[in-house]
């Protein structure tokens, strides 16, 4: 069995199902079998993401701004 738990920022369910489909076909390539594995994503708030003491919105409102 193989488990993949990546931290992501916010993703439509398109976009997910895609990371999820792509995360298992690597790990299905060395050997793991498909059906025994799993991709938990944690979406995690670009308010509770920081870089440097700066939140990603923050960051995004900055550049909006300048």
């Amino acid at each position: 069995m193989a488990i993949i738990r990546a931290e992501i920022g916010k993703r439509d369910q398109e976009t997910k199902n895609a990371i999820i489909a792509e995360l298992t076909d690597v790990l299905v390539k060395y050997g793991s079998p498909r059906e025994n594995t799993h991709v938990l994503l944690y979406e995690v708030s670009y308010d509770n993401w920081a870089k440097g003491g700066v939140t990603y919105n923050e960051r995004k409102r900055a550049q909006e701004s300048s």
